[in-house]
């Protein structure tokens, strides 16, 4: 079932209220069309930069679980050597 459409009123500077109407006229739009297109492009974009920060969040925690979990065995073992694990090897 569709979501009826939200109303917001937005007040813009006259300058650029001036140039929305411009861009808008030039393309056969409205101001209105043209501002809501503008503002769904920007949620979309916040929207998304805001996964990304989750997302980097996400990797630096479970990067901190693996730091531990290695320190864990390797306090209860023998010395590893860790070179073993690594697929970028120096040395060729």
């Amino acid at each position: 079932m569709a979501r009826p459409p939200v109303s917001l009123t937005v007040v813009l500077p006259a300058d650029i209220a001036a140039a929305l109407a411009a861009a808008a006229s030039q393309r056969g739009w409205t101001s209105e069309s043209l501002a809501a297109d503008c503002i769904g492009q920007s949620l979309e974009v916040a929207i998304r930069h805001r996964v990304a920060l989750e997302r980097i969040d996400q990797v630096d925690a479970a990067l901190l679980e693996l730091a531990k979990a290695v320190s864990a065995v390797e306090e209860a073992s023998a010395p590893l050597d860790l070179s073993d694990f690594c697929r970028y090897k120096s040395g060729g």
